[in-house]
This record gives structure tokens, C-alpha cells and sequence, in this order.
């Protein structure tokens, strides 16, 4: 299988000996949208500038499209669209304006151009504001039309660096809705987030980083599963009476619980006949049971557990 993004042994070494990247090896699928995610300083912007040909690594190998990128950086360039850190302002540049002058930048056939332009401008929902000056813009609106860059000359491959950092929630609403397009179009993404939520929302797959180190990498699915408690939620159709929880607390597959209102948390010892058994119990027992099912934890909960003391994410 030829991977969208691979890189063997990634080393990345500064000034006075410290290692940014410790032998990072990556395997990417096309078509996939994979999150990187780490604590600050953990090497993901240094990954994503040798990816994106901004960076020369120390030693090992970086490919995108299986072309590498320290000799050949023109042709694996051409494959890729990427947004690292915050963008550049055009003020004094329309869309229509600044969008042509990088067409030109990625040698785009000139006859197309300003029908490709229309269409990512339909793409990101900024149309109506083809020709308004960018400095008129909300930081929403910038970043979508940044997005519109990225994809202008039709890549294979998007690299997004932090593509939320300081949206409002209508904005990172509308970059979801992008980064999902994209992988509808069959394009592969690699992005950094800090917000754990987000990565948990949009990938496939997730990368762990830790002092340049690849810690852990693994599919959403399997994460959730991992993470999942052996405690049962459930709601009822009316709040408990004390009878009702006395009678819960009788239950020997129950092992304790807590009860709000109408919600209760039944811990169990995680085994799917017992949660059936429950269930059953429950029923036979007249409890008018609204909605069941297994309490999982987040994405959040599982950064917290795999990283230890390091909680930053940037």
C-alpha cells in the first residue's frame, strides 16, 4: 500500500542538542483523517513543517504521495495543501485578488483559474464576498478562506496545523464541516488540535506525542472502546423514590451506584450477560426505564491516562 503521508526514523535536532523529534515513524492512509496530538513542545509543528518542506530534518526520511520530501520538495509540494499556524493577513486583497495570485504561485492553468476560485469560494460559503476586501472580514471567515487556499490547486493531501485556533463556535463548526468535505472529496488530512473534542469529532485515527516520541496510535473506535467504564447508564421515566433505590442496591449484579433525579449510574463488573441481566431486572422490577447503556468516557479522559503528568495540549 502506498501511503498518503510515511516518514521512517524522523529526526529533528536543534541548537544546543535538543531533539524536537526522536525517531518518529508514521504510516498514513489515503483517504484518511488522522489527529496529532501532544503537549507543548512535543515535536507535532516541527513534524508538520518537514511534511510541508518548511524544515530539513536532522536525519531519517519524510514521504507524501511516496515522494520525499527533502529531494524532491517542488513535486511533493504540488500534492499538498497546508495551513501551519496562523495564516498571513491580506487586507488590502479580495479573495478573488489573493486567490489568483496563488493560483499563479502553484502554476494552475491560467484558462481555469477563475472557475476554480468560484467553486472553492462555493465551497467554504464565501461567494457573495468575492470581491469585498479581506481586512472586512471575521476571524471565521479568514480562516475559511484560508481553507479555500489550501485546496485551491486540488491536493491530495491537506496538513492543518491548529485549523481552529481562535474560532468562535459557529467557526469551528463550519471547519468541521470543511475538514469532513474533504475526506467525502477523498483527500487525506493530518491536523493538530488542542481542542481534543474536535480531533474526536472529524479522525479516524489518532497519534499520541510525547517528547518526540510516538507514544501510542490508534483508530477513534478503538479508543472509545478502551475507555469505556464498567458502569451503566440509565435513565428512568420518573425520579427514584427511596424504595426504589433501596431496591436497586439489592440487586447482586450491582455493585454500588448513584442516583440523581432520574439518572443513575449502576457500577457492574463490565461483562455484557450482566448488563443484559441487569436490564431484564430492571424491567421485571417495573422500573420504567427510559435509556440504557455503557458510560464512556472521552477522548479527554484517555489523553489524560496515556500522557500522565503531561496535561498540556497545543
Amino acid at each position: 500500500m502506498e501511503y498518503a503521508i510515511r516518514t521512517e526514523n524522523l529526526v529533528k535536532k536543534y541548537d544546543k542538542g535538543f531533539t524536537a523529534l526522536d525517531g518518529i515513524s508514521l504510516q498514513i492512509k489515503r483517504g484518511e483523517v488522522v489527529g496529532y496530538i501532544g503537549p507543548n513542545g512535543s515535536g507535532k509543528t516541527t513534524t508538520i513543517k518537514i511534511l510541508a518542506g518548511l524544515m530539513k530534518p536532522t536525519s531519517g526520511r519524510a514521504y507524501v504521495n511516496g515522494i520525499d520530501v527533502v529531494a524532491n520538495p517542488i513535486e511533493a509540494l504540488r500534492t499538498i495543501g497546508a495551513l501551519i499556524e496562523v495564516p498571513g493577513r491580506y487586507d488590502y486583497l479580495t479573495p478573488h485578488e489573493m486567490l489568483t495570485y496563488f493560483a499563479r504561485v502553484y502554476r494552475m492553468n491560467h484558462n481555469g483559474i477563475d472557475r476554480r476560485i468560484k467553486e472553492v469560494l462555493e465551497w467554504v460559503k464565501l461567494s457573495d464576498w468575492e470581491h469585498k476586501k479581506i481586512g472586512t472580514f471575521s476571524t471565521g471567515m479568514e480562516r475559511r478562506l484560508v481553507i479555500a487556499k489550501t485546496v485551491l490547486h486540488k491536493p491530495d493531501i491537506l496538513i492543518l496545523d491548529e485549523p481552529v485556533l481562535g474560532l468562535d463556535p459557529v467557526g469551528i463548526r463550519d471547519v468541521r464541516e470543511l475538514i469532513r468535505r474533504c475526506r467525502n472529496d477523498g483527500m487525506s488530512v493530518f491536523l493538530s488540535s488542542h481542542l481534543l473534542s474536535e480531533v474526536a469529532e472529524v479522525c479516524d485515527t489518532v497519534i499520541f506525542l510525547s517528547k518526540g516520541e510516538v507514544i501510542l496510535s490508534d483508530s477513534i473506535v478503538n479508543i472509545g472502546r478502551s475507555v469505556e467504564e464498567a458502569v451503566l447508564h440509565v435513565k428512568f421515566l420518573k425520579p427514584l423514590s427511596k424504595e426504589e433505590i433501596e431496591k436497586l442496591r439489592t440487586v447482586e449484579l450491582i455493585r454500588s451506584l448513584d442516583v440523581r433525579d432520574r439518572t443513575a449510574l449502576l457500577h457492574y463488573d463490565g461483562e455484557p450477560e450482566s448488563s443484559a441481566k441487569i436490564l431484564k431486572l430492571l424491567v421485571s422490577s417495573n422500573f420504567e426505564v427510559v435509556s440504557y447503556g455503557m458510560k464512556s468516557a472521552g477522548l479527554e479522559d484517555f489523553y489524560v491516562s496515556v500522557m500522565g503528568d503531561e496535561k498540556g495540549v497545543n
